[in-house]
């Protein structure tokens, strides 16, 4: 034991200086340990759509996630992906949240699940393979979204033909307008397929496009003039006198052509617009008897006829009939039937008809197997042109039987009957 005297000065021995120095350290170093605050780093949070960077000091991925009150419902879909967390700056938490989706298959059956990650997932989260010959409407590693309906379609073997090519499809879809979209093959409003675009897929179909194409196009016609008939008791019977000349007119026409794959299908009228009003001709018919001579001359010249035929003037010699009834346009207006003939024109001056009576214009030769003999009639040339007028079967002969014309008129000259020819006429049987 050391005993220090009063006055005397304390020495402290090395020994004892080294402890008090190594005691210092310790405490010092002890206290600045205490005193360094933890580490910090930054996280980045992607959660679905929004990205949040936290700083933390933590090590434990969930319990970042805790502390930054995020939470995942794995019940609902939702995953996590911890494998870009290293606990450092640049760290990542990847958070998908699970969306509801529906999965229909061709076989009919349908899955509708809660999932997270791509269409890939969804078929693997639902158990679902796919087999070979199927496609889906959506690729593999698509993202999903919620509400998306994943088609698994079964793939058919078909051929389309189309704008002059055949393409063979190994093909998925539904129906014939999925096959067409699937091949890059695009149709107008109004085009149309064989079978319809609405028609399900199968194997070995066969489907053809038909391109249709609309044009329109305007026509210029002619507009024919009509004929107002009147009779006049100033002017000799079967002379005519035309009181005002017609004058034909014209339309414009505009017809909509469709064409299918190049070939005219069918036209339609749109419009029809008047260009130039037509101006009916006025005529009048003599009625008034030509005077008879009181005693026949030996020597009267022999009637002559022209050889031009009367325009518009009847040419039978036949009195009409009191109950018949021209129309201002020529034709009867009361009659039983029509027949859409053909006419030739014969002359025997001075003969008889079979019925035994004199050969007259307005006694026609007919077949009587066709129409009877006595059959009264009215006979306009289809054209309106010429006007042959009342008239009755009372002639037949070896012609009319063997050629394929209805009736035979009689003229008053063989140049009358030249210019008649063989004409197509309109029989309105009385």
């Amino acid at each position: 034991m050391t005993v220090r005297k009063i006055g005397e000065k304390a020495v402290t021995s090395p020994l004892k200086r080294f402890t008090l120095l190594v005691m210092a350290a310790l405490f010092f170093f002890s206290v600045t340990a205490f005193a360094v605050p933890p580490v910090m780093y930054d996280v980045t949070i992607y959660d679905g759509e929004s990205v949040v960077v936290v700083s933390t000091a933590e090590t434990d991925a969930s319990k970042v996630l805790e502390n930054a009150g995020i939470t995942v419902n794995e019940a609902y879909g939702d995953s996590v992906s911890f494998t870009n967390f290293t606990g450092e700056d640049g760290s990542a938490i990847i958070i998908r949240r699970g969306v509801k989706v529906t999965i229909n298959s061709f076989d009919g059956t349908s899955h509708t699940i809660c999932t997270s990650g791509t269409v890939g997932d969804a078929l693997k989260a639902a158990g679902i393979t796919l087999p070979r010959s199927t496609a889906l409407n959506y690729a593999a590693g698509d993202l999903l979204e919620d509400g998306m309906v994943i088609e698994i379609y079964d793939l058919y073997d078909v051929v389309i033909k189309a704008d002059g090519k055949t393409l063979e499809k190994n093909i998925s879809g539904e129906t014939v307008a999925d096959a067409l979209a699937l091949s890059g093959i695009v149709l107008s409003e109004e085009d149309f397929t064989v079978p319809s675009k609405e028609t399900a897929l199968k194997d070995g179909m066969e489907i053809e496009v038909f391109r249709v194409t609309v044009k329109e196009r305007t026509e210029t016609e002619e507009l024919e003039y009509e004929t107002e008939t009147s009779y006049d008791s100033s002017i000799y019977k079967n002379e005519k006198k035309v009181v005002k000349e017609g004058v034909n007119g014209s339309k414009a026409i505009v017809y909509q052509d469709r064409y299918v794959n190049g070939e005219l299908n069918s036209s339609t009228v749109l419009s029809e617009d008047v260009v130039l009003e037509p101006v009916n001709e006025v005529v009048k018919i003599g009625t008034k008897e030509k005077p008879v001579a009181s005693k026949p001359v030996a020597s009267a010249p022999v009637k002559t006829y022209p050889s031009t035929l009367p325009i518009g003037t009847p040419i039978s010699e036949l009195a009409v009939p009191s109950y018949l009834t021209i129309g201002s346009n020529g034709i009867p207006t009361n009659y039983s039937s029509v027949i859409n003939a053909k006419a030739t024109a014969y002359c025997i001056p001075g003969g008889t008809t079979s019925t035994g009576k004199r050969a007259q214009t307005g006694y026609i030769a007919v077949d009587p197997k066709e129409i009877p003999y006595g059959t009264e009639m009215y006979i306009v040339s289809a054209d309106g042109r010429y006007v042959y007028g009342y008239c009755i079967a009372a002639d037949t002969g070896s012609y009319i039987n063997d050629v394929d014309w209805t009736v035979d008129l009689y003229m008053n000259s063989e140049a009358q009957c030249v210019n008649w020819g063989r004409r197509d006429v309109i029989i309105y049987v009385l």
